[in-house]
Protein backbone atom coordinates (compact mmCIF):
# COMPACT_ATOMS: atom_id res chain seq x y z
CA UNK A 1 0.00 0.00 0.00
CA UNK A 2 1.45 3.79 -1.05
CA UNK A 3 1.10 5.01 2.89
CA UNK A 4 3.36 1.88 4.38
CA UNK A 5 6.45 3.27 1.48
CA UNK A 6 5.90 6.89 1.73
CA UNK A 7 8.47 9.07 3.66
CA UNK A 8 8.36 12.91 4.30
CA UNK A 9 10.13 13.49 1.16
CA UNK A 10 7.40 11.68 -1.12
CA UNK A 11 4.27 13.09 0.79
CA UNK A 12 5.77 16.54 -0.01
CA UNK A 13 6.81 16.07 -3.48
CA UNK A 14 3.38 14.46 -3.97
CA UNK A 15 1.29 17.61 -2.57
CA UNK A 16 4.19 20.19 -4.79
CA UNK A 17 3.20 18.15 -7.80
CA UNK A 18 -0.84 18.09 -8.17
CA UNK A 19 -0.59 21.59 -6.18
CA UNK A 20 -0.81 23.51 -9.53
CA UNK A 21 -3.62 21.32 -10.98
CA UNK A 22 -5.93 21.52 -7.74
CA UNK A 23 -9.18 23.55 -7.57
CA UNK A 24 -8.89 26.98 -5.67
CA UNK A 25 -10.76 25.48 -2.54
CA UNK A 26 -7.91 22.50 -2.50
CA UNK A 27 -4.90 25.01 -2.60
CA UNK A 28 -5.12 26.56 0.83
CA UNK A 29 -5.56 22.94 2.00
CA UNK A 30 -2.10 21.80 0.14
CA UNK A 31 0.00 25.04 1.11
CA UNK A 32 -0.46 24.30 4.48
CA UNK A 33 -0.02 20.60 4.25
CA UNK A 34 3.67 21.41 2.57
CA UNK A 35 4.49 23.92 5.11
CA UNK A 36 3.52 21.81 8.06
CA UNK A 37 3.87 18.31 7.46
CA UNK A 38 5.92 17.18 10.83
CA UNK A 39 2.97 18.27 12.76
CA UNK A 40 -0.11 16.07 10.53
CA UNK A 41 0.55 13.31 12.53
CA UNK A 42 -0.61 14.87 16.08
CA UNK A 43 -3.59 17.23 14.38
CA UNK A 44 -6.96 15.94 13.45
CA UNK A 45 -9.38 17.34 10.61
CA UNK A 46 -11.34 19.87 13.38
CA UNK A 47 -8.02 21.55 13.55
CA UNK A 48 -6.75 21.76 10.10
CA UNK A 49 -9.90 22.90 8.65
CA UNK A 50 -9.70 25.78 11.19
CA UNK A 51 -5.98 26.60 10.42
CA UNK A 52 -7.18 26.56 6.47
CA UNK A 53 -10.06 28.19 6.65
CA UNK A 54 -11.40 25.34 4.33
CA UNK A 55 -14.16 22.76 4.95
CA UNK A 56 -13.24 19.15 6.83
CA UNK A 57 -14.41 17.74 3.03
CA UNK A 58 -12.09 20.11 0.70
CA UNK A 59 -9.45 18.34 3.26
CA UNK A 60 -10.92 14.60 2.20
CA UNK A 61 -11.15 15.73 -1.10
CA UNK A 62 -7.52 16.67 -1.36
CA UNK A 63 -6.31 13.62 0.52
CA UNK A 64 -7.99 11.73 -2.10
CA UNK A 65 -6.36 13.25 -5.06
CA UNK A 66 -3.14 12.20 -3.39
CA UNK A 67 -4.37 8.34 -3.56
CA UNK A 68 -5.31 8.29 -0.04
CA UNK A 69 -8.93 6.75 1.17
CA UNK A 70 -9.21 10.31 3.21
CA UNK A 71 -8.02 12.52 5.95
CA UNK A 72 -7.31 9.87 8.65
CA UNK A 73 -5.08 7.42 6.05
CA UNK A 74 -3.39 9.90 4.79
CA UNK A 75 -2.64 11.11 8.64
CA UNK A 76 -1.48 7.55 9.68
CA UNK A 77 0.90 7.35 6.38
CA UNK A 78 2.56 10.77 7.71
CA UNK A 79 2.91 8.99 10.83
CA UNK A 80 4.29 5.96 9.71
CA UNK A 81 6.55 8.30 7.83
CA UNK A 82 10.33 8.14 8.46
CA UNK A 83 13.35 10.47 7.57
CA UNK A 84 14.16 9.49 3.89
CA UNK A 85 17.11 6.19 3.48
CA UNK A 86 18.67 8.81 1.19
CA UNK A 87 19.73 12.51 0.42
CA UNK A 88 20.17 13.53 -3.20
CA UNK A 89 20.05 16.87 -2.70
CA UNK A 90 23.67 16.76 -0.71
CA UNK A 91 25.77 16.03 -3.52
CA UNK A 92 29.61 16.54 -3.12
CA UNK A 93 30.49 19.36 -5.99
CA UNK A 94 32.03 18.16 -8.91
CA UNK A 95 35.20 20.03 -8.12
CA UNK A 96 35.91 18.35 -4.88
CA UNK A 97 34.34 14.99 -5.78
CA UNK A 98 35.76 11.38 -6.60
CA UNK A 99 34.26 9.63 -9.75
CA UNK A 100 32.93 7.46 -7.27
CA UNK A 101 31.09 10.13 -5.50
CA UNK A 102 29.64 11.06 -8.43
CA UNK A 103 28.10 7.62 -8.99
CA UNK A 104 26.87 7.55 -5.65
CA UNK A 105 25.16 10.99 -5.93
CA UNK A 106 23.69 10.09 -9.65
CA UNK A 107 22.27 6.84 -8.07
CA UNK A 108 20.31 7.97 -5.02
CA UNK A 109 19.04 11.66 -7.24
CA UNK A 110 17.77 8.34 -9.31
CA UNK A 111 16.56 6.56 -6.81
CA UNK A 112 14.79 9.48 -4.96
CA UNK A 113 13.25 10.15 -8.02
CA UNK A 114 11.44 6.47 -9.14
CA UNK A 115 10.29 6.14 -5.54
CA UNK A 116 8.19 9.81 -5.99
CA UNK A 117 7.19 8.27 -9.28
CA UNK A 118 5.70 5.82 -7.28
CA UNK A 119 4.34 7.79 -4.62
CA UNK A 120 2.26 9.46 -7.88
CA UNK A 121 0.94 6.20 -9.29
CA UNK A 122 -2.94 6.38 -9.96
CA UNK A 123 -5.51 3.93 -11.60
CA UNK A 124 -4.76 5.46 -14.57
CA UNK A 125 -2.48 2.60 -15.38
CA UNK A 126 -4.54 -0.11 -15.94
CA UNK A 127 -6.72 2.01 -18.43
CA UNK A 128 -3.54 2.71 -20.22
CA UNK A 129 -2.08 -0.94 -20.35
CA UNK A 130 -5.36 -2.18 -21.64
CA UNK A 131 -5.36 0.30 -24.37
CA UNK A 132 -1.77 -0.80 -25.51
CA UNK A 133 -2.91 -4.23 -25.61
CA UNK A 134 -5.81 -4.31 -27.71
CA UNK A 135 -4.24 -0.92 -29.67
CA UNK A 136 -4.11 -1.93 -33.90
CA UNK A 137 -1.27 0.11 -33.83
CA UNK A 138 0.86 2.21 -30.62
CA UNK A 139 1.89 5.36 -32.86
CA UNK A 140 4.94 7.45 -29.84
CA UNK A 141 5.94 11.03 -30.02
CA UNK A 142 8.62 12.61 -28.38
CA UNK A 143 11.22 15.09 -28.73
CA UNK A 144 15.07 15.47 -28.05
CA UNK A 145 16.13 12.97 -25.49
CA UNK A 146 12.40 12.25 -24.51
CA UNK A 147 12.59 9.65 -28.05
CA UNK A 148 15.03 7.80 -26.12
CA UNK A 149 12.56 5.64 -23.44
CA UNK A 150 9.90 5.37 -26.68
CA UNK A 151 12.12 3.56 -28.19
CA UNK A 152 13.50 1.16 -25.85
CA UNK A 153 9.73 0.12 -25.02
CA UNK A 154 8.64 0.12 -28.68
CA UNK A 155 11.49 -2.79 -29.97
CA UNK A 156 9.76 -4.35 -26.86
CA UNK A 157 6.40 -4.01 -28.59
CA UNK A 158 7.44 -5.29 -31.98
CA UNK A 159 9.26 -7.80 -30.21
CA UNK A 160 6.23 -9.14 -29.42
CA UNK A 161 3.88 -8.91 -32.67
CA UNK A 162 2.61 -5.35 -31.82
CA UNK A 163 2.76 -2.43 -34.65
CA UNK A 164 4.33 0.02 -33.28
CA UNK A 165 5.76 3.57 -34.92
CA UNK A 166 8.13 5.62 -32.72
CA UNK A 167 8.42 9.59 -34.19
CA UNK A 168 11.10 12.48 -33.45
CA UNK A 169 10.84 14.00 -36.45
CA UNK A 170 8.41 16.74 -36.17
CA UNK A 171 6.79 16.65 -39.33
CA UNK A 172 6.36 12.65 -39.39
CA UNK A 173 4.48 13.17 -36.36
CA UNK A 174 2.14 15.58 -37.99
CA UNK A 175 1.99 13.20 -40.93
CA UNK A 176 1.53 10.45 -39.18
CA UNK A 177 -1.07 11.47 -36.17
CA UNK A 178 -3.16 12.83 -39.09
CA UNK A 179 -3.60 8.99 -40.62
CA UNK A 180 -4.19 7.59 -36.87
CA UNK A 181 -7.92 6.15 -36.38
CA UNK A 182 -10.19 5.25 -33.45
CA UNK A 183 -8.54 2.15 -32.33
CA UNK A 184 -5.15 3.18 -32.36
CA UNK A 185 -2.96 4.34 -29.30
CA UNK A 186 -1.01 7.47 -28.92
CA UNK A 187 1.70 8.13 -26.57
CA UNK A 188 3.61 11.02 -25.82
CA UNK A 189 6.57 11.33 -23.43
CA UNK A 190 7.37 15.18 -22.79
CA UNK A 191 8.93 16.22 -19.39
CA UNK A 192 7.26 19.69 -19.38
CA UNK A 193 4.15 18.41 -21.38
CA UNK A 194 4.69 22.03 -23.96
CA UNK A 195 6.80 20.49 -26.67
CA UNK A 196 4.80 22.01 -29.39
CA UNK A 197 5.25 19.42 -32.21
CA UNK A 198 3.74 16.93 -29.53
CA UNK A 199 1.04 18.63 -28.29
CA UNK A 200 -0.11 19.19 -31.59
CA UNK A 201 0.11 15.95 -32.70
CA UNK A 202 -1.84 14.64 -29.68
CA UNK A 203 -4.13 16.89 -29.92
CA UNK A 204 -5.09 15.48 -34.06
CA UNK A 205 -4.63 11.66 -32.34
CA UNK A 206 -6.73 12.66 -29.80
CA UNK A 207 -9.80 14.51 -32.37
CA UNK A 208 -8.89 11.12 -34.87
CA UNK A 209 -11.11 8.78 -31.85
CA UNK A 210 -7.31 7.18 -30.78
CA UNK A 211 -6.57 6.64 -27.37
CA UNK A 212 -3.90 9.05 -26.21
CA UNK A 213 -1.84 8.32 -22.94
CA UNK A 214 0.34 11.86 -21.89
CA UNK A 215 4.07 10.61 -19.45
CA UNK A 216 5.32 14.12 -18.06
CA UNK A 217 6.20 15.73 -14.95
CA UNK A 218 3.81 18.62 -15.05
CA UNK A 219 0.13 18.35 -13.85
CA UNK A 220 -0.45 21.65 -15.46
CA UNK A 221 0.49 21.51 -18.99
CA UNK A 222 -1.11 21.64 -22.58
CA UNK A 223 -0.57 17.82 -23.19
CA UNK A 224 -3.07 17.16 -20.49
CA UNK A 225 -5.81 18.56 -22.80
CA UNK A 226 -5.73 16.06 -25.38
CA UNK A 227 -4.75 12.77 -23.01
CA UNK A 228 -7.53 10.00 -22.21
CA UNK A 229 -5.22 8.69 -19.42
CA UNK A 230 -1.92 10.95 -17.71
CA UNK A 231 0.39 9.43 -16.23
CA UNK A 232 2.84 11.56 -13.85
CA UNK A 233 6.95 11.50 -13.50
CA UNK A 234 7.71 12.28 -9.92
CA UNK A 235 11.04 14.50 -10.92
CA UNK A 236 11.70 18.07 -9.62
CA UNK A 237 14.54 20.25 -10.90
CA UNK A 238 16.89 21.12 -8.12
CA UNK A 239 19.57 21.66 -10.19
CA UNK A 240 21.25 24.86 -11.11
CA UNK A 241 21.21 23.91 -15.02
CA UNK A 242 18.14 22.24 -15.69
CA UNK A 243 19.67 18.79 -16.60
CA UNK A 244 17.32 15.91 -14.55
CA UNK A 245 18.79 12.91 -15.82
CA UNK A 246 16.88 10.91 -13.99
CA UNK A 247 13.75 12.01 -15.65
CA UNK A 248 13.87 9.90 -18.59
CA UNK A 249 14.70 7.09 -15.88
CA UNK A 250 11.49 7.62 -14.36
CA UNK A 251 10.29 8.19 -18.01
CA UNK A 252 11.30 4.67 -18.95
CA UNK A 253 10.30 3.13 -15.57
CA UNK A 254 6.67 4.07 -16.08
CA UNK A 255 6.55 2.72 -20.05
CA UNK A 256 8.41 -0.31 -18.85
CA UNK A 257 5.35 -0.93 -16.22
CA UNK A 258 2.86 -0.20 -18.83
CA UNK A 259 4.49 -3.03 -21.23
CA UNK A 260 4.53 -5.73 -18.42
CA UNK A 261 0.67 -5.02 -17.39
CA UNK A 262 0.07 -5.15 -21.55
CA UNK A 263 1.82 -8.13 -22.17
CA UNK A 264 0.79 -9.81 -18.91
CA UNK A 265 -1.84 -12.10 -19.78
CA UNK A 266 -0.85 -12.97 -23.40
CA UNK A 267 0.38 -16.38 -22.67
CA UNK A 268 0.58 -19.17 -25.04
CA UNK A 269 0.57 -16.06 -28.32
CA UNK A 270 3.51 -14.04 -26.45
CA UNK A 271 5.51 -17.27 -26.42
CA UNK A 272 4.68 -18.12 -30.13
CA UNK A 273 5.65 -14.61 -30.83
CA UNK A 274 9.05 -14.72 -29.49
CA UNK A 275 9.92 -17.90 -31.03
CA UNK A 276 9.01 -16.53 -34.09
CA UNK A 277 11.33 -13.63 -33.18
CA UNK A 278 14.44 -15.51 -31.96
CA UNK A 279 14.01 -17.55 -35.47
CA UNK A 280 14.52 -14.55 -37.25
CA UNK A 281 17.64 -13.24 -35.43
CA UNK A 282 18.81 -16.40 -35.67
CA UNK A 283 18.71 -16.20 -39.64
CA UNK A 284 20.09 -12.69 -39.69
CA UNK A 285 22.64 -14.16 -37.86
CA UNK A 286 23.38 -16.74 -39.99
CA UNK A 287 23.40 -15.03 -42.67
CA UNK A 288 25.77 -12.02 -41.22
CA UNK A 289 28.47 -15.43 -40.32
CA UNK A 290 27.95 -16.64 -44.03
CA UNK A 291 28.55 -12.78 -45.45
CA UNK A 292 31.52 -12.46 -43.42
CA UNK A 293 33.24 -15.55 -44.30
CA UNK A 294 32.32 -14.99 -47.63
CA UNK A 295 34.55 -11.63 -47.41
CA UNK A 296 37.58 -13.93 -45.76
Amino acid sequence: MPQAMDHFDILKTKLQLILPSLPRSEKAAATYLVENLHRIGSLNLNTISAETNSSGATIIRLCKHMGYRGFLDFRNSVRMAEYPPYDGGDAVPAEHASIRELMCAVIDKNNETVHNTLALISDQYEPAALALREANIITMFGNGDAIIPCQLIGMKFMKVGKACVVLNDQDMQMFCASSIRSGDVALAVSHTGRSKSVVEAMRIAYERGAITIGVTASAKSPLLKHCSYALFTGTVDETDTGDIISRRIAEQTILETLYLRAVDDAGKDLEEVKKQGAKVIAQMTKLSDEDGGAKV
